[in-house]
């Protein structure tokens, strides 16, 4: 095609060009139009070069196709080799498109009276060559090519050595993602089973202005120990748990004292179905008998004993948005003997009690997370014997009216609080009754992930030891807070408040306490806790009015 181009260049004019596919005969245009349509063919048509133009056309006619090697074409009857289109002093136009591509293998021409269709582009890719240089069609002797890839050329493209396949990391099938630990200073615990017990056991000093908590108390330093243990499990519907804590103090130096306060308590809870939940609970508390409290002995050298037993039943179903909830309680209380310090000692078998009663709480669901109740308690307080040491009749009827809100955010808040009022009747006419308002309540509230919010509330009422005192309505609310400055270091506040309304004429008792510690772990078994206190109480009474300051510092281990 470049030959004749520049063949063609300057003297023929646009009019003069040859058509692309070279000269149509009348004949063949008739036979088309006379012949039914052929069927498309699908495959992309490669337009052909134009054929050389004859010598009466005018212009300079291309070269004819020379082939390189002799003998590739067969002779004419004169000799002369033959060219693709025909001999070589053959002018005449060939009926069908020429090959100029100069390939060994020419397109084989049309039949006449037809036209020929493209032929199919993988045909044509497979038959198309690359032209032969110049320098071989003048005759002359090619360069020895070089042999090999480029990669040998090792002076300009260094060859790669192919690396060792043991020495190529192949990447896991399966990946673990290793997420850090929430709490890394958590205890482990001990497992047994579906059951995981937790314990723990502290040892430290503390420092106190009044050893024994009472208006007469002196200075001292005490050894104080305590052995926690908490066992939870962990059942796919069901739950149960068991706390044991125990502490001890002893005195090292100052005021002799020793003092031990021992509580342990457990529950379960059963779902029965998907409305039906069965709970109960049960605890003992062994402690001594408060020095500011008014039933306590005075002029006794000791703190009596106490001993508490409690246990609790109940059962709840859920009616669509309302539910209704049936819970026995049972309290048995026990007092130890007093001492005095000529030897002589006071029995108090005439205050051990035991009280049972029944409560009854309806409600609705006013949002999931909220539920308002009423509740109504009817139960009895029972003495061991009927009338005291002074000839009073202390047992009766006692009956409360409670209504408050259940809450259930879940981490972010829960528990729940009653107001109420609450009447303990006296089965001895000389002896008034003792009512007032009830407050109640447990809810822990956490306002961001780290902090944790405790309030308590409770009511209780005392019997009374002296003639002519019915006893006390009791009311103490404690106000915690807890936050986790770091994964290993957590401190925390306290502040406690209580109110004693006396029956007897005596006024009330208030009482102020506040609380600030912290707690810093070594690793997940070591810890150390120090802290620091200030407990005070007021009253009309001199004998009720105490004030304690301390510090403590001590070790903790865990498991």
């Amino acid at each position: 095609m470049s030959s004749v181009a520049f063949s063609a260049g300057g003297t023929a004019m646009a009019q003069q060009a040859v058509p692309l596919r070279g000269a149509v005969d009348e004949n063949v245009l008739q036979t088309q139009r006379n012949a039914p349509p052929a069927p498309v063919r699908r495959a992309p048509v490669v337009a052909a070069a134009p054929a050389p133009s004859p010598a009466n056309a005018g212009g300079i006619p291309s070269d004819p196709y020379e082939p390189v090697s002799p003998g590739a074409l067969p002779n004419d009857d004169a000799g002369t080799p033959s060219t693709a289109t025909g001999t070589a002093n053959d002018t005449s136009l060939s009926s069908g498109p020429v090959n100029n591509s100069r390939t060994l293998n020419p397109r084989p021409t049309a039949t006449p009276g037809t036209v020929p269709l493209p032929a199919d582009r993988t045909t044509a890719a497979t038959q198309r060559t690359r032209p032969l240089p110049r320098a071989l069609r003048n005759g002359q002797t090619p360069a020895t090519p070089t042999t090999g890839s480029i990669a040998d050329d090792t002076d300009g493209n260094p060859r790669v050595q192919r690396e060792s396949r043991d020495s190529v990391s192949e990447p896991a099938i399966e990946r673990r993602t290793v997420r850090p630990d929430p709490d890394p200073f958590a205890p482990f615990g001990i497992r047994a089973g579906t059951v995981t017990l937790r314990p723990s056991i502290s040892q430290g000093l503390r420092a106190t202005t009044n050893a024994d908590g009472s208006s007469t108390g002196k200075s001292a330093i005490l050894s104080e120990t305590r052995l926690r243990l908490r066992a939870t499990t962990d059942w796919a519907r069901h739950s149960a748990f068991l706390d044991f804590d125990g502490l001890y103090d002893k005195t090292l130096s100052g005021q002799e004292y020793s003092a031990p306060n021992v509580g342990l308590r457990g529950g379960f809870k059963l779902d029965l179905g998907d409305r039906t939940t069965v709970t109960g609970e049960g605890g003992y508390r062994y402690r001594q008998e408060d020095a500011s409290a008014p039933t306590a002995v005075v002029g006794a050298s000791n703190r009596p004993g106490v001993q508490e037993l409690d246990g609790t039943l109940g059962i709840r179903h859920e009616f669509g948005r309302f539910f209704g909830q049936v819970k026995g309680k049972v309290d048995r209380t026990t007092y130890g003997q007093a001492q005095f310090p000529d030897g002589t000692t006071l029995s108090q078998k005439d205050r051990n009690n035991t009280f049972a009663s029944i409560a009854l709480r309806g409600g609705f669901e006013m949002s999931p997370a909220i539920k308002p109740f009423a509740e109504v308690e009817i139960g009895k307080l029972i003495y061991d014997e009927t009338e005291d040491s002074n000839g009073f009749r202390r047992s009766g009827m006692r009956t409360a009216l409670r209504g408050g809100i259940e809450a259930d955010f879940g981490e972010k808040l829960s528990g729940e609080l009653a107001l109420g009022y609450l009447r303990q009747s006296i089965d001895d006419e000389r002896l008034s009754n003792v009512d007032g308002l009830s407050v109640d309540g447990a809810i822990k509230w956490s306002p961001q992930r780290g902090t944790d919010v405790n309030l308590g509330l409770l009511t209780r009422v005392e019997g009374g030891t002296t003639p002519n005192d019915s006893g006390s309505i009791f009311y103490e609310g404690r106000l915690g807070v807890k936050r986790q400055i770091r994964s290993n270091l957590s401190v925390n506040a306290e502040l406690s408040a209580s109110l004693r309304d006396n029956k007897d004429g005596s006024g009330l008792d208030k009482g102020f306490g506040a609380e600030v510690g912290a707690t810093y772990w070594f690793n997940r078994f070591l810890g150390l806790d120090v802290s620091a206190r200030h407990r005070v109480t007021r009253s009309e009474v001199d004998t009720r009015q105490t004030s304690e300051s301390s510090v403590y510092m001590g070790l903790t281990l865990q498991r």
